[in-house]
C-alpha cells in the first residue's frame, strides 16, 4: 500500500503539478500567438532572417510582443517549478540535481532573452523604437539557452525511473525534445517543432504528480479508517 505523503513532498508534487499545467497552458498559448502573428519570430534562430525581416514586425507588432514576454515570463517560472519537483523522481540525485542546474541556466537566458524584446517592444509601442536589437547577442543567448534546456531535460530522462508506462513515457518525450533542439540547431525551420514534446512531456509530468497526489489521498484515508 502507498504511504501517505509527508507534507513537504505533497507540497512539492501539488507545485510540480501546477507548474506542469501552466507551461502546458503556455505552450499551447504560443501556438495560438504564432498563428496570429506569422511575421513574428521572437528568436533570430527559429529561421535565418535578415535584420530588417527580424526587426520590422517586432516594431510592427509591439503589442503582441509584450503579450508574449507576459506569457513568456509565466512560462519561466512554470517550467522552473516543474523541475525542481521533477529533481523528487529521479533515482539518481545527482542527476536530479545537474538537471535542475541546467534548466535554471536556461530560465536565466529566457529572462535575460525576454528583457531584451521587451524594452525594445515597449518603446515601440510608444512610437520611439531603439536604435536596434543586438542580433548577435541574441543569437548567443537563444543558441546557450537551447544547449542549457537540451542539457536539463536530457539528464532529466536519464535520472527518472522507468517503473511505469507514464513515466516511461515522459521519458521517450523528453529524448524527443533533446533531438528536436538539436537537430534544430543545424535546421533551424524545425525548431518550432519543439512544442509538441514539451507538451508531451509536461501533460506527462502532471500526470504523475497528480497521480502520486491521489495515491497518498486514498492512503490517508486509509489510515484515518483503521485508526
Amino acid at each position: 500500500m502507498t504511504a501517505p505523503l509527508t507534507p513537504s513532498a505533497r507540497a512539492l508534487y501539488r507545485a510540480g503539478l501546477i507548474g506542469a499545467l501552466v507551461t502546458f497552458a503556455c505552450a499551447v498559448a504560443f501556438q495560438f500567438l504564432s498563428a496570429a502573428h506569422a511575421d513574428v519570430h521572437l528568436q533570430p534562430t527559429d529561421v535565418p532572417l535578415s535584420r530588417a525581416a527580424f526587426l520590422e514586425p517586432l516594431d510592427d507588432s509591439a503589442d503582441a510582443v509584450l503579450l508574449w514576454m507576459a506569457f513568456d515570463a509565466l512560462f519561466v517560472v512554470a517550467y522552473l517549478t516543474t523541475f525542481a519537483a521533477a529533481r523528487a523522481l529521479a533515482v539518481s540525485r545527482l542527476l536530479g540535481t545537474l538537471s535542475l542546474g541546467a534548466m535554471i541556466t536556461a530560465g536565466a537566458l529566457d529572462m535575460v532573452e525576454n528583457a531584451v524584446l521587451a524594452v525594445h517592444a515597449a518603446q515601440a509601442s510608444v512610437a520611439e523604437p531603439a536604435s536596434g536589437v543586438p542580433m548577435t547577442a541574441l543569437y548567443v543567448i537563444a543558441q546557450l539557452k537551447t544547449a542549457a534546456a537540451a542539457t536539463g531535460v536530457a539528464f532529466l530522462a536519464l535520472a527518472l525511473p522507468a517503473r511505469t508506462w507514464l513515466l516511461r513515457a515522459a521519458i521517450v518525450a523528453a529524448g524527443a525534445f533533446v533531438l528536436v533542439s538539436v537537430v534544430g540547431v543545424a535546421r533551424p525551420e524545425l525548431a518550432p517543432l519543439e512544442a509538441l514534446p514539451i507538451l508531451l512531456l509536461m501533460g506527462l509530468l502532471a500526470s504523475v504528480f497528480g497521480g502520486r497526489l491521489r495515491a497518498s489521498g486514498r492512503a490517508s484515508v486509509t489510515v484515518a479508517e483503521a485508526v
